[in-house]
This record gives C-alpha cells, sequence and structure tokens, in this order.
C-alpha cells in the first residue's frame, strides 16, 4: 500500500516578510478553552498556524485536509463534507439534519449553509485546529466525530496589509486585499476581502455548457477590537459571503468529465455573520469570555430532476428542473469563566443556542416511467440548547496532572414535514403536515491523566460522545418516529514530544458506538426514517512529525489507520454487521517537504494519500485508493513573493463514487459519480506592506 505525504503548514506569524519556519513552537490550543498546553492535552488534536495555509497550491475550502491522518473530504450535491476517524459529519447511512462533527470559525458554528456559502475560507487565516474523537464535553452537538475549527488573524496595534492576484488554469482568478490600522492607542480594525472565480472542469454535453461546475465566489470580512480598559477588551466580527457555482458530479465514463442533463445545475448560497467578543482579565488567575454569534443563510438551487436529456435519451419521460430552496439561521451565547495558577485550570461555561432550518423542493416526480406528478415537500426544523460545562485540569506534582470535566445538555427538537401533492394522483395520500416535538437530557462526563517529563508526556482519557435524539417522518407511511440520542465512549492514549527542532505527537484509540441512529430504508426511497438501530465500534490511531533542519528545510508527515464496523445492523431484510462505514479510508497521510534553495527561492512537495474506502453502508460500492502530489515554488524579493504552483502533477484521475443506474424498472436511470479534480497549472503574486 501506498503510504502518503502531506502539505507543509509552519508556524510563523501573519504579514511577515518571508516563510521560513524559524522554530517548531508549542503554544496552547485553543479548543480547549482551559488553556492548556499541547504537551499537557491527551487529545489527538493538530495545530496548523502559518500564513501558508492560504499558499496558492492549496484549495481554499475543506479539501485543502483531504488526507491529514484521519480526516477524509469529499465534495458532492450539498457542498463540502468530511469525515473523522471514519465517520462522515453527515451520518454514516444519511443526512440526518443534525450533524456528527462541525466546523467552527472564529468561535461561530457553521451551518451547512454557511460552508455551502464559502466560510471556510484561508485568506488571512491565524491557524487551524483539527479536533479528532468526540468533542461533546466543551462543544456539545455536533461534536460527537470531532471538530474543524478556524481563526482568522485579529486586529492588532500596528500597520499591515497583504493582497494577491491569482491565474490558473480552468479560467481560475483570484484577487484579495487584508490590511489592518490602528484607529487610536484603543481601536483597531481589520478588513478583507477574497473573490475567487473559476470555470470548472465538466461540460453538459446537452447545453453545451463548459462551464457547467463553475464557481465563483465572494468574502467580506470585518473586524473590529476596542479597548475598554487594560484590563478589557471587545471584539465585533461580521462576515459577508456569496458562492455561486454549479455541479460537482459527473455522468457516464468519469474521465471525460461530462454531465447529459436538460437542465444545468446552478446553486447560489448566501450567508451573512456576526461574532461579539467581551474578554475581561480580573487578575492573574481570572479572566471571563463572553461570546454572542449570529448567522443566517438562505440557497436556491436548480437541478435536473431525473438527470437526463431528450437530446441523449428521446424516449426517456422528461420530469423538467427541480427548484431547491434552503434557509437557516444560528443564534448562540457562551460564557467560559477561567481560573489559571500553578496547579490549577478550570474553565466554567455556560452554553445557549438556537437552530432553525427550513428545506423546500419542488419538482415532477416519476413514481413510474408513463407520468409525472408535481411535487412539493417542506422540511422544517427548531432546535434549543441549554448547557453548563466544566473542565479542571490539575497537577498534583511537577510530574503528574488529572483532568476532570463534564457537560450537562438539554436539547429540545420540533420537526415537521409538509409534503404538497395532488390528491386525485395515484400518491395522493402522502400528503399532508406531520410534525412532532422532543426533548432530551445528557449527562457527558470526561477524565484524563498526563504524566510529563521535560520535553514529552504520556497521557490516557476516556470521554463521551453524542448527538441528540429527535424526530423523523416517514413520508410514505404518512408517519412519525421519535428516535433517542446515540452515545459513544471514548479511550485514547496520547504521547507527544517537543522541542526546539522537533515535535512529534501520536494517538490510539477505541470507540464503543451505541444506539447508533441510522435511515432505514423499510421499502422505497419515500418509506424510510431515523431509528436507533445499530452499535459499532472503531477503533485506530494518528501519528504527525514536524521537523525543522539546520539549513533551514523543513518537513511534516503525518498518517492515520481507522477500522470501522457495524456490530448490529440489520434493514430491510439485509444484514449489516460487520460492514465498514462509508467514506472511512483505513489509511490516510500527508507529507510536504520544505527545500530552502537561497533566501529567495523555496520549493515546496506535496503529497497525500487516502486508502480504499467503501461509499455506501451496504458495501457494495468502493471509492479507489488515491494518491496525489502537488508542488510550489516560490520567489521571494522585499515584500513580494511569486508562487508557481502545479496541483496533481501526475493528473491522477478517480472515481471517488460510482453512482450506479437504479434497477431496470426504475424510473429514474440517471447515474451520478464524484470524481477528483485534473491536473491544474497557475501562479500569484503576494504583495505584504
Amino acid at each position: 500500500m501506498i503510504l502518503s505525504f502531506f502539505l507543509l503548514l509552519f508556524l510563523t506569524n501573519s504579514f511577515a516578510n518571508d516563510y521560513l519556519l524559524d522554530a517548531i513552537e508549542v503554544t496552547s490550543i485553543k479548543s480547549n478553552k482551559d488553556e492548556r498546553s499541547f504537551l499537557q492535552s491527551t487529545e489527538s488534536v493538530s495545530v496548523l498556524e502559518t500564513k501558508n495555509l492560504n499558499r496558492s497550491d492549496l484549495q481554499n475550502s475543506i479539501q485543502m485536509l483531504n488526507g491529514f491522518a484521519n480526516v477524509q473530504t469529499q465534495s458532492n450535491k450539498s457542498g463540502e463534507t468530511f469525515s473523522i476517524r471514519g465517520i462522515s459529519d453527515m451520518g454514516v447511512t444519511g443526512y440526518q439534519k443534525d450533524n456528527l462533527a462541525s466546523i467552527l470559525v472564529d468561535d461561530i458554528f457553521q451551518t451547512t449553509l454557511a460552508v455551502r456559502a464559502g466560510s471556510f475560507e484561508n485568506w488571512d487565516l491565524e491557524r487551524v485546529e483539527i479536533l479528532r474523537g468526540a468533542q461533546s464535553t466543551s462543544q456539545g452537538v455536533n461534536s460527537l466525530a470531532g471538530n474543524i475549527l478556524l481563526y482568522h488573524n485579529a486586529p492588532v496595534f500596528e500597520q499591515q496589509g497583504a493582497a494577491k492576484l491569482a491565474v490558473g488554469s480552468y479560467g481560475r482568478k483570484e484577487a484579495a486585499v487584508a490590511f489592518n490600522k490602528p484607529v487610536s492607542d484603543k481601536l483597531a480594525v481589520r478588513l478583507s476581502y477574497n473573490k475567487e472565480m473559476q470555470d470548472g472542469f465538466i461540460t453538459n454535453k446537452a447545453t453545451d455548457n463548459e462551464k457547467w461546475n463553475a464557481r465563483n465566489k465572494d468574502h467580506l470580512r470585518g473586524d473590529l477590537l476596542y479597548r475598554l480598559s487594560k484590563s478589557e477588551e471587545l471584539r465585533f466580527n461580521l462576515k459577508v459571503l456569496r458562492m455561486n457555482r454549479g455541479g460537482t458530479y459527473v455522468q457516464g465514463d468519469f474521465k471525460d468529465y461530462e454531465v447529459r442533463e436538460n437542465q444545468d445545475y446552478k446553486e447560489i448560497t448566501n450567508n451573512q455573520q456576526a461574532g461579539l467578543t467581551y474578554t475581561k482579565t480580573f487578575d492573574s488567575h481570572l479572566s471571563n469570555k463572553l461570546i454572542l454569534g449570529a448567522t443566517r443563510g438562505d440557497s436556491q438551487t436548480k437541478s435536473d430532476e431525473d438527470g437526463t436529456s431528450p437530446k441523449f435519451s428521446p424516449t426517456t419521460l422528461q420530469a423538467g428542473a427541480r427548484i431547491g430552496t434552503d434557509k437557516d439561521q444560528f443564534l448562540s451565547l457562551e460564557n467560559q469563566f477561567l481560573y489559571k495558577s500553578e496547579k490549577i485550570k478550570n474553565v466554567l461555561g455556560v452554553h445557549l443556542h438556537r437552530y432553525y432550518l427550513l428545506n423546500r423542493y419542488d419538482m415532477n416526480m416519476k413514481f413510474n416511467t408513463s407520468t409525472t406528478t408535481p411535487v412539493a415537500q417542506e422540511n422544517e426544523k427548531y432546535r434549543n440548547t441549554y448547557a453548563l460545562f466544566d473542565s479542571l485540569t490539575y497537577s498534583l506534582t511537577k510530574h503528574h496532572a488529572m483532568t476532570l470535566g463534564g457537560r450537562f445538555e438539554v436539547t429540545e427538537n420540533h420537526f415537521g414535514a409538509n409534503i404538497k401533492i395532488p390528491t386525485t394522483s395515484l400518491y395522493g395520500a402522502l400528503a399532508g403536515k406531520h410534525e412532532d416535538t422532543t426533548t432530551h437530557s445528557v449527562l457527558l462526563p470526561k477524565v484524563g491523566y498526563t504524566y510529563l517529563n521535560g520535553n514529552y508526556s504520556l497521557g490516557v482519557n476516556y470521554n463521551q460522545g453524542y448527538r441528540t435524539g429527535g424526530v423523523s417522518v416517514n413520508r410514505w407511511q404518512a408517519s412519525t418516529n421519535n428516535y433517542d440520542p446515540e452515545k459513544t465512549h471514548n479511550y485514547e492514549l496520547s504521547y507527544k514530544y517537543a522541542e526546539n527542532r522537533m515535535v512529534f505527537a501520536a494517538n490510539a484509540f477505541y470507540t464503543k458506538w451505541k444506539d447508533q441512529q441510522v435511515e432505514l430504508i423499510l421499502g422505497n426511497n419515500f418509506d424510510t426514517e431515523v431509528r436507533n438501530a445499530s452499535e459499532s465500534e472503531l477503533y485506530g490511531a494518528e501519528f504527525e512529525l514536524s521537523y525543522l533542519f539546520k539549513n533551514n528545510d523543513s518537513l511534516r508527515f503525518n498518517a492515520g489507520y481507522v477500522e470501522t464496523q457495524f456490530l448490529s445492523f440489520k434493514n430491510a431484510g439485509r444484514n449489516y454487521s460487520m460492514n465498514e462505514f462509508p467514506d472511512a479510508a483505513n489509511v490516510t497521510g500527508q507529507l510536504s517537504y520544505w527545500k530552502s534553495l537561497s533566501d529567495k527561492w523555496n520549493i515546496v512537495l506535496i503529497s497525500r494519500y487516502v486508502g480504499e474506502s467503501f461509499t455506501d453502508p451496504e458495501n457494495t460500492r468502493w471509492s479507489p485508493e488515491q494518491f496525489y502530489t502537488d508542488i510550489n515554488t516560490q520567489y521571494n524579493w522585499e515584500q513580494y513573493i511569486l508562487e508557481v504552483y502545479v496541483r496533481n502533477i501526475f493528473d491522477q484521475k478517480y472515481r471517488l463514487l460510482d453512482g450506479s443506474p437504479r434497477t431496470a424498472n426504475s424510473p429514474y436511470q440517471a447515474s451520478y459519480h464524484r470524481v477528483s479534480a485534473p491536473r491544474e497549472f497557475g501562479a500569484r503574486l503576494n504583495y505584504y506592506w
């Protein structure tokens, strides 16, 4: 099996005039909330701190993390999704509107629409933290599999600025600017704007549209920092996002990069976010942080309902366009009260949030091969969450420390589905509104132990993860079904080492999954509902190594291994027991090597590997192992950096999802395939002042 290699991410300050790594720096992990250091943390956390997260050879989306130790990403009709330790953020068997893992940007939860609008933004980015395994005790709902946290550069009290211009294959164009200005000794402002366009590489042969999967992205961010006093700060953050994109799949021979649909895929997603953070330092031991967040989004999608065209399928009944409308809102409040001393670090927190989601789909459905029926369906969801959490790290001696903590959370869920269909049709009985409400509470403990000795530490921890219960609507049977929360028991061992030129981390884990929520197909694609129907387990390990050579060359290598399996899962007469989870590659890894040719020339060589994985719970379809190699050459002079890059040097092409046609008597015969992107060339000019 091919081992892999990755992307170089260095620990440098924003807007520096060179890209060299001066030293390996071990910092605190922001996601801990109690300010434990790298060596004190027992969790599997990757901290990526650098403006090199904004390198031109990296995709400006979650795809940049594909292949990172036990992280696998996908691009599909719903935008960007990902798996951590083999657990997809969308659930192991279907999209249940309560993600198993989440992305937070500047301490604000990113809804599905926010991610689709381009909230995973690496321009003017300070750091990324990848948290593997359950983070429910600290992050709550949507953290059973893990989290990905992004932090953009905060305003500072000095003049700074940056800009970029880029061009590349398939009509790629980029332009961005960021600047920081102190208005007074109390007020600093930071503004950034990023514009990206690309024609894409997929052609719709039915409409002769060579830009079928084009994308056009706008990301505007304003950040204000106000010093109320020597001990108080107020930070206000505002983001406005917009993404206009085409489809992300192909049909037929995947290497042809073609679709044959009567209607071009068009999706426009907007998102607005606001965050307010108030921090108060009482003395050297006590501080308080209050975080208010709000985000709302809307999206309109127009696509081909049956994936065919009369130009290529003249005898096939045409269903026309499918119109999708989505809206969501997320409001949150979290207060963190921190006490720290030589022996104690303790954070006591309160968290509240309200989440709202509305989906509507209008289409002419083909229940058979001879007629179409107009159908409209609305799905509406509310969630109110109230939580109290605490994390205590106590240093027993110089070498021994204990971590204790937990979270008590109450969640109220309301879910409804309204199906509109002519009562005169054969399927008129499906019409009607179905809804229900549930309330669940949970107490989640965590306990850990760390042995520290100089430059290394050994750790062990146990915690519980969960996803709240909810309501499922069976459209075919016109009924609702309440399902209970699911819970994981997580056991982890860690070893960490850090010195001036090297950082090494290794984690081994075992997870037992109880009352797993799965989307069961009882009869057909409408006769489905979510039940607590499965028990599963997963186990594996990750390790990372960063090394700075004396000649300023740098290396970063990481790899992950995971085994996943359903222990008891039966559906529609089929037994899935001992099957692997979908999109759960056993082996992932990345390596990057930064070669400093002189004080002006640098070369970065990056390789990524994702092992083969199944793409359905039946384990009948699969994605092959993938190996990609990229290169970035940089020339530095004064305040300019010129980058020339090649992505996917060897033009590797993979069918990541085999969307085989339905059964012979199905009215829907189109197939959809996820594919990897072809080779791409490009150049970018960066200017820093």
